[in-house]
């Protein structure tokens, strides 16, 4: 290496600009070398449409064995709810409801929805996620006599349209139940040949944002008797759990309700879920499981439903 000569008085001055010129080129290139750094990342920004699923762990709590109704404790990532709502705000409408097998408005459902195209790699990999929670519990296809077999459809046609649904302040949705009063006619050919009926065995409903006043998931009939870890009142104390859940009111907020208990309520938090099944094993719907939910007094209440459906061949099933 060279040896470096001090500058002399009359360069001191010159070697000063010179060293302050060199310094900000220096400056000046770490900028433009971060600015484009942020681009890049802009750039690669993860979107529903080129989100990668990977491996994802959760807990659950059982609230009640028999109707089946359980807690998931961060079901999704912050990252996939955040993206849910990117995905399905746009096609929001005016919800609907079912009555005599027909769709229509009501003032019993005041929220927004929209379905979620099974496709999207987003919507895709919170589907696998939910096929893997159930496992073996969910009914395999019953064909009828003359149909020989089942076929092999994707798995993610167990399923069905996702749907996404918001609720601005005053909007709620009165007491229901999310099984058909009838199996309904499939009609998109996702089983292949044959006539095939289905309905709603069970459901996943998965909250996406939270901070929201009001707004809960009411069971008048689930009634969690255990648990002051996770079990609260309105009473400012909500106890060690996080007041994931509360004891429940009536629609009308006064104490009592079904059975003088008033059942279970599931206040939103981001990323956890509720799932429960819907139909006793002859086909027939579980009143137990109805549900409501509550009044947002304040801020928005947004969530996917997941309903995981049974298949019937020729001649249906249930009532």
């Amino acid at each position: 290496m060279k040896s470096l000569t001090l500058p002399s008085k009359r360069t001191t001055l010159g070697s000063a600009c010179a060293a302050a010129a060199l310094l900000a080129a220096f400056w000046s290139n770490q900028f433009i070398s971060d600015s484009t750094g942020s681009r890049s990342s802009e750039d690669k920004r993860v979107t529903p449409e080129n989100y990668e699923c990977k491996p994802h762990n959760y807990t659950t709590e059982v609230v009640s064995v028999d109707p089946l109704l359980i807690y998931i404790n961060g079901f999704l990532r912050d990252e996939e709810a955040d993206l849910l709502v990117e995905l399905g705000t746009p096609s929001l409408a005016s919800s609907e409801i079912y009555i005599n097998n027909q769709k229509v408005a009501s003032n019993t459902r005041t929220s927004r929805s929209a379905g979620l195209p099974p496709s999207s790699p987003l919507v895709s990999c919170i589907l696998k996620r939910a096929l893997s929670f159930l496992g073996p519990a969910l009914p395999s296809p019953s064909p009828s006599p003359n149909q020989n077999q089942i076929p092999n459809q994707n798995p993610l046609a167990l399923f069905g349209t996702p749907q996404i649904v918001q609720y601005g302040p005053g909007e709620h949705f009165s007491t229901h139940h999310d099984w058909y009063d009838s199996p309904q006619v499939l009609r998109d050919g996702s089983m292949g040949e044959g006539r095939w009926w289905f309905n709603r065995w069970g459901s996943f409903f998965v909250y996406l944002d939270e901070g929201v006043e009001g707004g809960e998931t009411w069971f008048p009939h689930v009634d969690v008797s255990s648990s002051p870890s996770s079990l609260g009142d309105y009473d400012g104390e909500l106890g060690d759990g996080n007041g994931k859940w509360v004891r429940g009111l009536d629609e009308k907020g006064g104490k009592g309700g079904v059975g003088g208990t008033g059942g279970t309520k599931f206040l939103p938090r981001e990323g956890n879920a509720l799932f429960w099944v819907n139909l006793h094993s002859n086909g027939t719907g579980d009143e137990r499981v109805v549900h409501a939910g509550m009044e947002v007094r304040g801020g928005r209440k947004t969530a996917m439903n997941i309903w995981p459906r049974v298949y019937y061949g020729s001649g249906g099933g249930g009532r």
